[in-house]
């Protein structure tokens, strides 16, 4: 069967032989068959023995703080002794004051916060991690946020020290050749803390990366964008560090990571489907039924060089700068083709204009919401006489936009000379 190794076990260079090792030797030892969360805390406890300098240590003992507290177990001893490691290497480094800084913790340990005391005191006493801390992470044990800071020089001691914490276990100690710190070792001691330090940035990188996504995806689908932006919140790391209390599967950055890809799936799937639904709106809009129109009245306006049709018609029911525009064109194009001659090549009427009047009462007074002038061969109103480029078009239409009652001359006069170019080609 293969176990997949947690992450902070691997960081330290723990490979599934050695997972089957330890586990062998366990289960003869017990007599039978362990758990493999015993299996991964003794490779821990292992590490640990084996460590050369503290700062390796204190990572080695935070980490078995945390497996303990995902499993629901009490972990304040190894929260402890990581605190321990990290002023034993303070000290080694030279160091005389620490500060507490209980900036992310609870009300109790506020109390403590900016405290500046003596390292050998902090070592004696070990007020942080703080036994009445409020805080907790994956289980409902205490999880203390407090931390020791190098304080400076010039920081003077506060005079009101914290509290000494009653049950302090002995001061961890470094396997044989630790005592020294040796550059090189240290060097290769980094190594987990920069791949931990790697995964953070991966993590605020990706989760920057979705929100940025979503912003731009919400120009062209807000919902899309929106739905991105919410999905992400919960993948930045400070909110990431209190999935496991609710997702215990949730173990690995890949496991995170991939359930963000599908939320920005999800999002491109939602941005597909309103542009298809925008798309066939679209459609739906240009195929919607023509408004009907009324002939008012039919004028031939033909001259030697040019055939020519005047056509004035009311449609009510075209209320928009569109609606008028199609129905004006649509009524050029019926008439045109009604008053073909026998010869289609040779059409009774080289041009049509057709005017939209605002009222069948106000007919001829200049209340047009719409004209289009139709002139299938190309050469506009004037024909051969057309030789501008300007003045050569098939189609030249205006509209209005405006809102008008027929009955209503207020209206009515509201509606002169507001035309506009709808199309002209």
């Amino acid at each position: 069967m293969t176990v997949s190794i947690p992450e902070d076990l691997r960081a330290f260079g723990v490979t599934a032989k050695d997972f089957d090792e330890k586990m062998n030797l366990l289960s003869k030892s017990a007599g039978e068959e362990v758990d493999e969360n015993e299996v991964f805390f003794s490779l821990f406890e292992d590490l640990a023995k084996k460590a050369i300098n503290y700062q390796t240590l204190q990572m080695l003992y935070w980490n078995m703080a945390l497996f303990k507290d995902k499993l629901g177990e009490n972990s304040f001893v190894y929260q402890q002794k990581s605190h321990q490691s990290r002023l034993l290497d303070l000290q080694q480094n030279g160091q005389q004051k620490v500060k507490i800084n209980s900036s992310s913790c609870c009300s109790s340990c506020s109390k403590m916060h900016s405290l500046v005391l003596p390292l050998h005191t902090a070592l004696q006493n070990l007020p942080v991690p703080n036994p009445s801390c409020e805080s907790t992470l994956y289980s409902a044990n205490i999880w203390c946020n407090s931390i020791y800071l190098a304080a400076k020089d010039i920081e003077e001691e506060s005079l009101k020290l914290p509290p000494v914490t009653e049950s302090i276990p002995e001061p961890p100690a470094l396997a044989d050749g630790g005592g020294t710190v040796v550059r090189d070792s240290a060097a290769e001691s980094e190594q987990p803390k920069v791949k931990h330090i790697e995964g953070y940035v991966m993590d605020w990188l990706f989760s920057i990366l979705s929100i940025s996504l979503g912003v731009g995806i919400s120009l062209f689908s807000p919902l899309a964008g929106v739905f991105l932006v919410v999905w992400s919140i919960p993948f930045f790391p400070p909110l990431m560090l209190r999935w496991p209390r609710f997702l215990s599967f949730m173990k690995h950055s890949w496991e995170r990571w991939s359930l963000l890809a599908i939320g920005s799936l999800l999002a491109l799937l939602i941005l597909l489907l309103s542009q298809l639904s925008a798309q066939k709106v679209r459609t739906a809009n240009n195929n919607s039924p023509i408004p009907p129109y009324q002939v008012l009245m039919v004028e031939d306006q033909s001259s030697s060089t040019r055939t020519r049709l005047l056509v004035r018609i009311i449609a009510p029911e075209a209320r928009t700068a569109r609606e008028r525009a199609r129905v004006a064109m649509n009524a050029a194009r019926q008439i045109h083709n009604s008053e073909l001659s026998g010869a289609p090549d040779n059409p009774q009427y080289e041009y049509v204009s057709v005017i939209l009047e605002a009222s069948e009462k106000s007919t001829g007074q200049g209340y047009v919401l719409a004209q289009a002038e139709f002139a299938p061969d190309g050469r506009g109103r004037q024909g051969i006489m057309s030789d501008a480029q300007e003045n050569q078009w098939k189609w030249k239409v205006q509209s209005s936009k405006v809102r008008v009652e027929p009955n209503d001359m207020n209206s009515l006069q509201a509606s002169k000379e507001t035309l506009e170019t709808y199309l002209k080609q």
